[in-house]
């Protein structure tokens, strides 16, 4: 009986082990491109890796700015340091480059998260547009040298992301945080 007793009162004093909260973010046209972040309640937003076939492709983030309140996103070059999560933000991002800044726009369903009115609003699936990433990738890959892959000869990987990032991403998991202009359903 002493034993239960000790056991109930050590497990009381142990913190439960909250599950992180993950976003998975899935291209609507390029399936094999996903957005996975870890959300970060200061930022109102996120941090993690654009991927291809599950493979880190470039740093991720997303947040609200100051003032208007609007949403935006970060891409930058994925190095192995920016996932490191016991040295700084300065530190982690010191050897990346930023490929893309810009709006992080909320729909649901085909509707405006932040512009359409209460009574016009209909359930549908969250979704993000981010209307400069495709441009900004493009013009992030240099140009071709003999024999290799460049901006004059893309990829497969290079020509899926830049497809993905032309268009939607749909709420996979996870990622009602990551859109506080959406509505429930």
């Amino acid at each position: 009986m002493k034993r239960l007793l000790f056991a109930s009162l050590l497990l009381g004093f142990i913190a439960p082990v909250m599950p992180k909260e993950i976003c998975t973010l899935t291209s609507e046209v390029e399936p094999d491109v996903t957005i996975t972040m870890e959300y970060v309640p200061v930022m109102g937003g996120g941090e993690g890796t654009l991927n291809y076939k599950n493979k880190p492709s470039l740093f991720f983030e997303v947040g609200i700015t100051n003032g208007y309140g609007g949403q935006y996103y970060v891409a930058r070059s994925y190095s192995t340091e920016s996932s490191n999560k016991d040295k700084t933000y300065l530190e982690r991002i010191k050897n990346t480059k930023k490929i893309s800044y810009g709006n992080f726009m909320n729909f649901v369903g085909n509707q405006l998260g932040r512009a359409t009115s209460k009574e016009e609003r209909k359930s549908g699936e969250l979704r993000a547009l981010m209307p400069t990433l495709s441009r900004d990738y493009y013009y992030s890959i240099p140009f071709t040298e003999k024999g290799q892959y460049g901006r004059q000869k893309l990829s497969k990987k290079m020509k899926t992301i830049l497809d993905a990032s032309e268009g939607f991403f749909v709420d996979s998991g996870g990622c009602r945080n990551f859109f506080p202009y959406g509505w429930d359903s």
